[in-house]
Parts: structure tokens; sequence; C-alpha cells
């Protein structure tokens, strides 16, 4: 029979028809005839050979049967063909009584508890209560709210989202059904035959109550204003099953009415024991017997005689659940012998449970290889997929990157007699043709696999260590009007960084460094004046806004903006374009001579500040305000300085621009110089005296900054022709290193980092220089004593020049085994006390250290570059000892510097001692960009060790120390050292803490 909408009564204008039409399949209407529905499919359930079927019922949102056992277990089975979906228990021992399903799973109802679990088997709560005695029936009143009934005296409205329960006394011998025709009403059936009708909305008081059965009712259902039952009649003083169905209209119900009074009753061939409306038809209901005996009824037709039956092979047994699909098609039937079958009408082989079921979510399926005979050569082994490898593995067959690369021909190195003989004119090189090549030869080099494989090894020896990400150049912008995840995984430390959007950002580094130099912080946060463009004032107002920001980034734009109007600093060239840095511009060299810069510019406007308050005292006839110097600073000065006192004063303070244009060779007696472009002294000394007359030196008295910073010096000038001497006092604010030149260096300029420190500290050079009585340029001997040392010591660190790059890239030599230091011919004069790593002298046989039993110092086992503690030793003819302080032993390590020679000079002692540690350092990464970054040692609290930390801009990460001190890496360059001495720390603590 074909299916129409407008049998039901139903409009069809709104059906789409053509290539529009929907794909799901038409509903069924049975046909008017006998054994409309046939058997699709009969399977054995899980546990059902021990346990019989005791609920049933069909998916609402997808294409599933749920079926529960007497034995606590639930199966759920896919489609028409009943293809098994997942299986689980829900109780240990309980039978499961009713089961519903929700958009996000099934709710499984046991005699004392409701359990929840997601369709594909995984249990989410199991929900008990004391009011849960003995549960028979589950209705769903909203979606986030379910009614529980059974053979009690109570309902329960359980709130899913809160899991909360309201409790409805209830005047019935318990609730063992509970069914709703689809309008506020709601029949609530007892087992002792009497229905009563209440509002889903207010379930607490029955609308309407009556007997619908003298002895028992057996099951009942609504559909719309319809109600129809079935049950059992006392007889004799017996039950006895009715052979008929009871339909009620719910509209014509009054009080107080006899069983069967107001009703219309369907006779069946069985008495029916299970009822069950179908949802797709109007008046179409389904009589179920304890036999298997299926009766199909027309319920708004009493009269009619015409009635669909079939029968349900129930095994002898009898059957115990039914359920209904939504569309009618199919109709489920479970027997207590742990059968359950499936029925659908018998031109229907497919049947669909819901018109608009949701995909079921299956488990992946396993691909298997194909099956093929070993003489089948047709076969395509290619369309056989490869399986999938674990994570970094690759298949043998697969070519390496070197092969899908372009590489271009590499030209032969030049001949070393070319480069012996050429002179160069300018950029241009000439050399005479060594004629050791052929005319017309290939300047190429043969591919082989000798090349490949040492250019392989090359490559392989340069990226061995990968410049780590937290180094490199990061584009993170602060959004202050959402969220910023970037920048909180980049830092994590609670401490603020500083934005690198804005020009001439390159300076946070330092700028960092100088914020977490307490001495320096607390003199700038108690600087004020009235100068517009002050460069103290913008620190200590940037200063203040790292202090207040609560780790929050902050940006340098005021301080930037000020920075920008200075001329010193645009004569110097430490001010960039808007458009961002070259990729060609050296930052070593431009971040040394902004820190000599900055120190400079602060000390300049405080000694400024100073000068023009004793002036506006003076005029308001008033005295001198007191300069605002940290007290404690000055307390630790005279421990600090040996013999120096409030007295002295300096004649002159040095200050050096950038490399590039201030910094000259000037050749030595031990071979230590400063750069090798051959500039020459008279260019010095005009450099010098027109800084000089630049740099304000009209005052004598000193600033926060110098007491803090400033090397004091006596330089001593000899003529090697008439032996004049000539001193000068003179005080610089940061160390530059100078490295040993090629031709002069010797063993002595091997010592290592400690070395550079000691011949910078007290240069000796040689070099022309005027002569007043001689009246001409004569050899001059140029010697610096030192006559004071700074609480911090600011180390410029060079590496401008390619030698001086290669210097930290190749590392030190100060850790040479013993066994390599022999040499022969003359015996050393200090024998076995020798001190100096690769002496030329003979020295006796000394032991192992291994065969003592001793074991290496620490520089030998972490081969650092940077020591993290000093010991400077002032002595009283103004030379410098620079030793390595070692925390695991009382006497300090001594490498090259010459302590032997001073143990041996007679009438020199020790005039002041100090030591030293590591605080902070800037670094130039190497990357493409170039990016400059700081090491700086912190202190979070005053309970807690210092911690290091890198900051990179907006990223902050901590570090260890190990990776602080090392250098051996190509892309670490470094630039400013700052270390602090012992006595500084200490007031700097004291001061923390007050």
């Amino acid at each position: 029979m074909e299916y129409h909408y407008s049998d039901l009564c139903m409009p069809s204008d709104h059906l789409l028809t053509g290539q529009y039409a929907t794909e799901y399949g038409n509903q069924y209407m049975a046909p008017n005839k006998s054994a409309e529905y046939e058997v699709r499919a009969s399977v054995l359930v899980d546990g059902g050979d021990r346990f019989g079927v005791s609920a049933v019922t069909f998916d609402k949102y997808e294409e599933l049967i749920w079926m529960g056992n007497q034995g606590g277990h639930v199966t759920s089975y896919y489609g028409p063909s009943m293809q098994k979906y997942t299986s689980f228990q829900v109780h240990e021992s309980e039978e499961v009584r009713d089961i519903i399903t929700l958009e996000n799973g099934i709710y499984a109802l046991t005699k004392t508890s409701l359990r929840h679990q997601i369709r594909r088997g995984i249990p989410k709560h199991t929900y008990k209560s004391a009011n849960m005695t003995d549960m028979q029936c589950l209705y769903q009143a909203s979606s986030t709210k379910l009614i529980l009934g059974g053979h009690q005296d109570k309902l329960i409205d359980l709130d899913l989202t809160k899991m909360t329960e309201t409790i409805f006394p209830i005047k019935e011998e318990g609730c063992a059904v509970l069914r709703s025709g689809g309008g506020s009403l709601v029949g609530c059936g007892s087992a002792n035959g009497m229905v009563a009708l209440r509002d889903i909305r207010t379930p607490s008081a029955a609308e309407h109550t009556f007997r619908a059965h003298s002895a028992c009712l057996s099951d009942l259902d609504m559909q719309g204003d319809l109600l129809i039952t079935c049950g059992f009649t006392q007889t004799g003083g017996m039950p006895v099953a009715e052979p008929y169905v009871l339909v009620w209209d719910v509209r014509c119900l009054r009080a107080n009415r006899a069983p069967g009074e107001g009703s219309w009753s369907l006779s069946t061939a069985s008495p029916p024991l299970l009822l069950h409306f179908l949802p797709a038809f109007s008046g179409r209901a389904v009589a179920l017997s304890g036999d298997g005996h299926v009766a199909l009824l027309h319920v708004n037709a009493p009269n009619s005689a015409e009635q669909s039956v079939f029968q349900v092979d129930t095994h002898s047994s009898l059957c115990s659940v039914m359920d209904v699909s939504a569309t009618s098609q199919a109709i489920a039937f479970g027997d207590q012998a742990g059968h359950l079958h499936l029925f659908s009408p018998q031109h229907n082989h497919e049947p669909v449970f819901n018109n608009f079921s949701r995909a079921t979510e299956f488990a992946d399926q396993v691909v298997g290889l194909p099956y093929v005979a070993f003489s089948d050569t047709n076969f395509q082994y290619s369309s056989v997929h490869l399986p999938p490898l674990a994570s970094g593995s690759k298949w043998f067959n697969e070519l390496p990157p070197e092969f899908f690369k372009n590489v271009y021909r590499k030209p032969k190195p030049i001949d070393s007699e070319v480069l012996k003989t050429m002179k160069m004119q300018g950029p241009i090189g000439y050399a005479p043709n060594p004629r050791t090549f052929k005319r017309n030869q290939m300047p190429y080099i043969e591919d082989t696999l000798e090349d490949l494989t040492t250019a392989k090894q090359n490559d392989n020896k340069n990226n061995s260590q990968p410049i780590p990400q937290h180094y490199q150049k990061m584009e993170l912008r602060y959004n202050k009007h959402g969220p910023n995840d970037d920048i909180e995984k980049c830092n994590k430390t609670g401490l603020p960084g500083l934005e690198s959007t804005l020009p001439n950002s390159y300076c946070n580094s330092m700028l960092q460094v100088l914020y977490y130099t307490l001495p320096v912080k607390s003199t700038l946060l108690a600087h004020t004046c009235a100068k517009e463009f002050c460069l103290s004032c913008e620190l200590g107002f940037l200063f203040r806004m790292l202090d207040t920001s609560g780790g929050a980034p902050c940006q340098a734009n005021k301080f930037l903006r000020a920075f920008r109007t200075v001329p010193e600093a645009a004569a110097l060239g430490l001010i960039l374009p808007d458009r961002g840095p070259d990729a060609r511009l050296d930052l070593v060299a431009l971040i040394q001579s902004w820190n000599r810069f900055i120190l400079h510019q602060i000390h300049y406007e405080i000694l400024e500040t100073r000068k023009k308050e004793k002036e506006l005292a003076l005029l308001a006839n008033s005295p001198p305000k007191p300069s605002r110097i940290n007290t404690k600073v000055n307390r630790s000065l005279p421990h600090v300085n040996g013999q120096y006192n409030e007295e002295y004063q300096y004649t002159e303070l040095e200050f050096l621009g950038p490399a590039t244009e201030f910094e000259h060779e000037e050749l030595r007696e031990d071979g230590w110089t400063g750069r090798e472009d051959g500039a020459g002294d008279a260019e010095t000394v005009q450099v010098n005296n027109h800084e000089l007359s630049n740099n304000h030196k009209a005052d004598r008295e000193e600033s926060d900054i110098s007491q803090l910073f400033a090397i004091g010096r006596h330089q001593l000038n000899r003529c090697l022709k008439c032996n004049k001497e000539e001193g000068r006092e003179s005080v610089v604010l940061a160390c530059a290193l100078q490295y040993p030149t090629a031709v002069r260096e010797g063993p002595e300029s091997r010592g290592g980092f400690l070395e550079l420190v000691r011949a910078s500290l007290a240069a000796r050079r040689s070099t022309p220089a005027w002569c007043e009585t001689c009246s001409r340029f004569t050899p001059t001997v140029q010697r610096g004593r030192i006559v004071r040392l700074p609480p911090i010591l600011a180390i410029n660190c060079g590496g401008a020049t390619v030698r001086e790059k290669a210097y930290w890239a190749k590392g030190t030599q100060k850790d040479l085994p013993e066994a390599k230091r022999g040499g022969g011919g003359k015996p050393c004069r200090y024998g076995l006390h020798c001190a100096r790593p690769g002496c030329h002298f003979k020295h006796p046989d000394r032991p192992n250290s291994t065969q003592g039993g001793s074991s290496k110092s620490p520089t030998h086992e972490s081969h650092c570059m940077l020591p993290q503690q000093l010991l400077i030793r002032l002595q009283s003819d103004g030379d410098v000892i620079i030793n390595e302080k070692c925390e695991s032993s009382s006497e300090p390590h001594t490498p090259n510097n010459r302590a032997d020679k001073h143990k041996n000079k007679k009438n020199v002692t020790t005039q002041c001692e100090e030591e030293y540690s590591l605080s902070a350092a800037v670094i130039c990464v190497e990357d493409n960009p170039k990016n400059l970054v700081a090491y700086i040692q912190t202190t979070p609290s005053k309970d807690i060790e210092p911690v290091w930390y890198l900051f990179n801009d907006l990223s902050i990460v901590p570090v260890s120390v190990e990776e602080v001190v090392q250098f051996s890496a190509w892309w670490k360059t470094p630039c400013v050292l700052f270390y602090t001495s012992s006595s500084a720390r200490i007031c700097a603590d004291e001061e923390t803490r007050s």
C-alpha cells in the first residue's frame, strides 16, 4: 500500500520534490490486513542464557535499540540487522527496570539506583537516594528533569543539572507506569488498578483519579486525549486477566465512577499484558499478551472486527517487554528466555527507527592488507599503503634532504702563496701569479664522494649548537584590552618586561641591567630636576613604572623620546633611524658605546642638578641642600678603595665614544692594544682634547654614579729619550678590554679572561708623544696605576673586530693539561711553583693530579669562559693582581696573573683587597636578525638565594649559572659585564630589607 501524508490528515504542500527532496525513507502506513508485521531479526542478548529481558526501548536520536536484563546488564544494537554496538554492566545484581534516552546519553533505572552513561558505554555518574526503595518507571518531563516512580508512596522529581530531588507523596499504592499523550497530563498507574492523571507542571496533586480495573493494572498508554488500559478483574476471590482493552477519554472523566464506567472496550483473542500506541498513526495501538500474541487495534472504531494479528516466538516463555519506534516501522519484543525480537512491516525490509537520526559513532576500522596470490603477476604493489611510523622515524627508501637542494659549485680556496705575496691597494689585492694552475683549468671543487662527506661534516659541526628559541628575536606585542597568551607562555616569572616595538629599543637589555642594579636604581629614583629632557629623570620614571606594573610589560617610550634629543648620543651614532636597525649594524660595539654614554650622561646630569641647587641656595641666602648620596655606599667606599679618602680629587673624567671613532691602536710593552685599524697617537690626542672640552669637566666633586663605577688611575708618561716623567690623574666609568695583537702575542697573552682584565686596568703601552724637553714627538712609555677600585666594576668586552670575536669563539687556553707544559732547555726560575700555563722553560717532574687523588679544579671541569667571582688585590705600587676565587677551596685559584712575580718583589704590600661577583651580563646573539639579551642575577626575597634570569624584551626565563658563564657557543658574544663587590652587595641587601 502506498503511503501518503494526506492519509494522516497532514498537509503536504511544504514537502520538497525533485532533486531537493529529502533522502530519508517514507513513513510506513500499515496495510489493513492480517499479519502486517513480520520478524526481521531475533538475537540472544548478552547474558540471555541466565537472565530474561526486563527493559527495551528505541533510541530517540540514533538508530539504536537499548535492552536491559534481569542481571543489571545493558546492551545496545544498531540498525535493523541488530548489530551489537555497546554492552556494559550498570548494577551488580538488580535488574534493569526502565531505560530512557537523552541527547547526551542514556539513563538506566534499577530498583535503588539511576545510572547515567554515554552511548559508547562510558559511565558518567550513578545517583542513589534513601527515597529510592523500589523504583519501577521513568518519565522525561523536560531536557533537565526526570520523574521517577515505583512501588512506593512517593514520586521523585530529579533535576539533572543540579542532581537535586523533590519528593511528591501520592495516595495511590505506588506508581508502576508513567505515560503521557503529548500534552500536560501524565498517566500514573498503580498496581491496585488505580489511575491518576497529574499535571506535569504541578505533579504534587492529581487532576483525576479513578479505578480502571478491580484487581490490578497491567499496563497503560496515552495518545492525545485517549487512554488505554489492560489489567485483571476480581472474580471469585482470584484476579483473572481481562480479554479486552479499555479505552478512556480523559475529557469525559468524572469522579467516583465504577470500574469500566465511562469507557469502551476492544476485544482481543488473548488477554493483553502490554499496550503501546503507534506514534505515527492516530488511534492505532499494539496489544501484546503473555504468550506472544500481538494484535493491532483500531481504538477509535470499537465495533470494528478487523484486527491485524501475528505471533512472536517466545521459546515457550513469557513475553515481558515491548516498545515501538518513533516511525512505527519497527516493534521490539523481549521475553524471559533472553531473546530480543525485531518486527517490521512485510514489505519494509530496512525499517528506520527515527526520521532524522544522527550518525552513530563507531570505532575506526582496522585496515587490513589485501590478499594476493604468490603467482599473481598483475598485482600493483604500489597500491598497498605503507603503515604509519612513529614520530621521528623515516623509511629507508626516503632520500636525504641534501638531494633536493640547489647547491652551487664551490670555488677552490686561494693559494697560500698568493695570500703571502698579496699587497692591498684599498679594497683590491695584487699578487704575482705563482703558476700553480694550468691555463683554463676549472676553478671549482669537484663533487666527489669525499668532498660531499667533508662538506656534510662541516655543516653538522656548524649546526651542532642551534640557537635556543628564547634567545631569538621575538615579535610579541602586548594587548592592553585582551588576553596575552603568547606573552604569558614566554614570561612565567612575574617580572616586568620591556616592549621592543619602538625605535632604539636595542637598549632594553641595558635598561633591565640598570633597573636591577639596586644602588643605581635608588639614585635615579631620588633624582629630580627641572630640565625638560633629562635622561636621569626619565630612567627614574621608568624604574618607578616597572616597580608598580605588577609584572605587566612596560614601554620605555618617554625615555627613548628624551634619548633622541641628546646631541651627544646623535654624535656617537647611538640613535638609529625609525625604519629599524640595519642587518649589518654591529650591535656589539653599539651597546658598549651606549653603556659608556649613559653612565657619563647620568654622572653629568647629577652634577649639573647639584650645581643648580647650590646656586639657588646661595641666592636664597640659605645653606645648600645636602647632596643625595647613598650613605651606605659612602660608608663602604673606604673599605673598597683602600687608602682613598675624600680629599682626593680627579682632574679628568675620561669618556670614550664608539670603538669605530675613538679607539686606537697603540702598541704596549707587553703586546696589548685596543684595535687594529692603525690610528696614530696624534689623532688620539686631538680626539681626547676635543672630548674633554665638551664633557663639562668644570667640577672636581663626585656624583653617586662616579662613586659606584669610577676607576681611579694615575697615568705616568716617561720619555725614552730624556727620561722625563709626567703624571696626571684620571678616572673611567667602564673598563674596556684590550686584546693581544698577533705580532706581540706571547705566553703572557694567553692567560685568559683574568689576564685581559688585569692588563686593561693597569695598561702599559709605548707610543709617540710630544715631549716638552725634547721639543718633538719622541717614543714615550705610558703606564697606568690603579689608585681606586669601584664598588661596581663595569667591563666592556669589545669583540668588534674579527680577532676579538675569534678569541671568544676559540676559548681561553688556560685549561691546558699539565703534561703539555713541558718545555726544554733553560730551567724555569719558579720551578714547581710556576703558575704560568704554556711556559716554555723546563720544569722538574711533577705528579699527575689523578695520581694524587685530587679532583680537577672547577675551571677544568666546567670550561667556563667567565669566572663567577674575582678576587682583586690592589698593590701599593698601583699594580693589580686578579685571581679567580673558587668556592670549593679556601685558597683562591691563581691563573696567569703574575702573582709569583709580585711575591718576589720587596717592599710591595697589598693596599686593599675586594671580592667581586658577576651580577649581570649583556650578550649579543649572532642570529638573523641579531639580538641583544641580558643575564641578570636577581633576589626574589631576602630569604631566597639569588636566581639568574634571561631578559629578552618581553620574554623572561630562568637560566642556570653554567649557561650564564659559558661562551663556547658560536652564537654568543659577550658585550657588557657587571661585577659587584661583596661590600656593595651587603649594603644593597640592607637597604632592601630596610
